[in-house]
């Protein structure tokens, strides 16, 4: 018999001698259980490589991960008779230990920070599971690799539940102690108002001790007011500490507390601009006036449809990016739109996180409650069918379950659907009306009439002289994005483009 060796020093052991083997093992086993230093090569016996759980140098584990190998006298072939050696010509045994040697470093600082009885725990488990030929959970190696692979999957998934526990355990802590801070009200000087809303008013300041500009957002004294400033200041020191997420978003530096022990704070961000893409879409002179923001100047050349297609894919690529970033860390915005995109530096970023639920911990969101603009709102206006549980009160509970109810109902399709309205607004004239989007209006009824369906809509309004010439650009591929993301979802709660999918559309591969 030919095969791939498991381990070093493995030789093949048929099937008809694993059960007179099988006393012998046992006692085996029962001798190097009293051995419970982790091993290294964790892998090794099902030929996938080193999880380097712990130092080679150690003799006592190189003792323990050989006296494994010997007893375990299996290879890939015979754990896995089922399953291809190779796919594609490319080695299933050789590309798994290339992963594993690959993942290497992460799980040696994972395994690392374990507390030493989860250590010893789990280097038991390991060592009861290969004694067992990979069988020890579900009694099949097959199954047993299955099984393996949903773990993975849950583990690794959106929004991520060991993220998530660091985040909630290590992130949340450092960011309270060195980045959240607390303003003193009486050196901030309000200096005019940037915007005014339901909940809220947005006002740009003065730090008079430093000099520094500032953004502060008030709760106003109406119901509901005080818990949605509560929800954006989590939401943004959610945000704060994800990087790379945070580059797309306003940036948020603390708050104060305009009278002690009042039920929400006065929110802080640093003044980076207070130009809005809603702005800019209703001016006469787009798509030139968004060229020398995002270009430095306008843009000759080109016709008017491809700058027009090309400013608008700028836009649209940063903002999915954004949203994309904020779905995998469990946070749905709900409230995208025009009004809530301001040039920041070079680009445009995402602002106004009070309507935006974490769906990892359930923060902000209730079942039978849709915080969100019927401007530029799905027709579901609900992240997630209503029927859906309240979350459970304990939140790593909440967050254990989460990639199931993520996998399963996809409420970052709510996001993306706001974010293909914005799109079509940019590319459409006809649509760059401060109330065109109006839920009750001509766009949104005609819509819906036609099962938000665009290619039917476009039958009706295109005779009519609407102008599609931005989106039929490049070959109509920003036409065919619009049509997968202004669309219903099916009855699987799918049938729209997610943003991170939407970021693979060739429409973004042209130039």
């Amino acid at each position: 018999m030919t095969t791939t060796s498991l381990a070093a020093g493995a030789v093949a052991v048929p099937r008809a001698m694993r059960a007179g083997a099988r006393v012998n093992r046992r006692r085996s086993i029962a001798r190097r259980r009293k051995l419970t230093t982790p091993r290294a090569g964790f892998l090794d016996d099902m030929g996938v490589g080193d999880l380097g759980t712990s130092s080679p140098s150690s003799s006592a584990q190189v003792e323990l991960a050989n006296s494994i190998g010997r007893a375990v006298d299996r290879t890939y072939s015979e754990l896995f008779p089922d399953l291809p050696s190779e796919v594609l010509g490319v080695s299933v045994p050789d590309t798994a230990r290339a992963l594993a040697d690959a993942a290497r470093p992460a799980t040696d600082a994972a395994f690392q920070t374990l507390p030493d009885d989860a250590k010893s725990g789990l280097s038991d488990w390991w060592q009861r599971e290969v004694d067992s030929g990979f069988t020890l959970v579900t009694g099949n190696a097959e199954y047993e690799v299955a099984l393996a692979l949903l773990v993975f999957l849950w583990a690794t998934g959106r929004p991520g539940v060991f993220g998530g526990a660091f985040d909630a355990y290590f992130a949340n802590a450092f960011d309270a102690v060195l980045l959240n801070k607390k303003f003193d009200k009486d050196s901030l000087k309000i200096r005019g108002k940037l915007g005014d809303g339901s909940f809220g008013s947005v006002s740009y300041a003065e730090d008079t001790d430093t000099g520094r500009e500032l953004v502060v957002k008030q709760a106003k004294s109406v119901q509901g007011a005080a818990q949605l400033q509560n929800a954006e200041e989590y939401m943004n020191r959610r945000v704060r500490r994800a990087p790379l997420v945070a580059s797309g978003c306003a940036k948020y530096l603390g708050s104060y507390e305009v009278v002690e022990g009042a039920s929400s704070p006065t929110l802080v961000w640093a003044f980076e601009g207070d130009v809005t893409l809603e702005e800019l879409i209703v001016r006469r002179d787009f798509p030139e006036c968004v060229e020398e923001l995002l270009y430095g100047g306008a843009q000759g050349g080109d016709d008017y449809a491809k700058r027009t297609s090309k400013v608008a894919k700028s836009v649209l690529r940063n903002l999915l990016s954004t949203l994309a970033g904020l779905h995998d860390i469990g946070i749905v915005h709900r409230d995208v739109k025009p009004a809530n995109l301001v040039f920041m530096g070079r680009k445009f970023k995402l602002v106004d996180f009070g309507a935006a639920a974490d769906l990892r911990t359930g923060k902000n969101y209730e079942p039978e409650q849709g915080l969100l603009d019927p401007f530029y709102s799905p027709p579901e206006n609900f992240i997630m069918p209503e029927r859906i549980p309240a979350p459970p009160p304990l939140r790593p509970l909440t967050a254990s379950l989460s990639p199931l109810v993520w996998g399963t109902f996809l409420p970052d399709l709510f996001d993306s659907f706001s974010a293909g309205l914005v799109f079509l607004q940019m590319c459409v004239p006809q649509l760059r009306g401060r109330k065109v989007m109006d839920p009750n209006g001509s766009f949104r009824r005609l819509l819906e009439e036609n099962n938000y369906d665009l290619r039917k809509w476009r039958k009706v309004v295109e005779p009519q002289g609407w102008d599609f010439s931005a989106l039929d650009a490049n070959l109509g591929l920003g036409w065919d994005l619009a049509c997968r993301l202004v669309c219903k979802r099916n009855f699987l709660q799918r049938g729209r483009l997610g943003c991170n999918t939407a970021l693979l559309h060739p429409f973004f591969w042209t130039p």
